[in-house]
């Protein structure tokens, strides 16, 4: 993947299930940026302190830090690594308990910020491929027929982002008003293209 990628710049964003110092390292071996977060318990070492732990930096709402050149892991000693810590502030949408500590070879809290922000769009796009409509998980498929559906699931998904969009732009004011046992909710852009296909072909 990486040599067919070489023409581009890399970054790697992953959630806490995948907050390996070890692919951190790896990575870094590799000269391919990464934001990865981290467990609130991972230990950290700052220039000339002891190691603690993320949770003891004491951040608040509408608090954010940098932290550059830490090791990470008193067993695995990443060294040389950045740290962005960021509790988003809160607001009547935000519902965040807790910062995000943001392990990074990125050089600013800008940038690992930014570049971990897109994870909000794949999380959508999983939710999608998944519970949320194309029901994935739930196939059971070999392997050959995995393969082919996750094509055609590519397909599909494509088809109807472009659809929702389309319409979205012809009438920003439209939305599709849907009456279930949750009430009335207007649906995303990739839902919109589903259910317009499915009525208007």
């Amino acid at each position: 993947m990486i040599r067919l990628l070489c023409a581009y710049e890399i970054v790697i964003l992953a959630d806490r299930e995948f907050h390996s110092v070890e692919l951190a390292k790896w990575l870094c071996e590799k000269k391919i940026y990464f934001v990865l977060r981290q467990k609130k318990d991972t230990n950290i070492q700052q220039k000339g302190r002891n190691y603690q732990e993320l949770t003891t930096l004491e951040l608040a709402p509408g608090m954010s830090r940098f932290l550059s050149d830490i090791k990470v892991t008193k067993e695995k000693g990443l060294n040389q690594a950045n740290l962005a810590a960021y509790w988003k502030r809160k607001s009547r949408q935000n519902r965040e308990k807790e910062p995000w500590y943001l392990l990074t070879n990125l050089g600013s809290l800008a940038e690992a910020l930014t570049a971990y922000r897109k994870r909000t769009g794949i999380e959508a796009m999983f939710k999608d491929c998944k519970t949320g409509g194309y029901n994935l998980e739930g196939s059971r498929a070999s392997i050959e027929r995995l393969t082919r559906l996750v094509l055609l699931i590519a397909i599909a998904y494509t088809w109807s982002t472009l659809k929702g969009e389309l319409l979205n732009q012809l009438d920003n004011n439209f939305t599709l008003a849907v009456s279930g046992k949750l009430g009335k909710f207007s649906l995303k852009i990739v839902a919109f293209g589903l259910v317009c296909m499915a009525m208007f072909g």
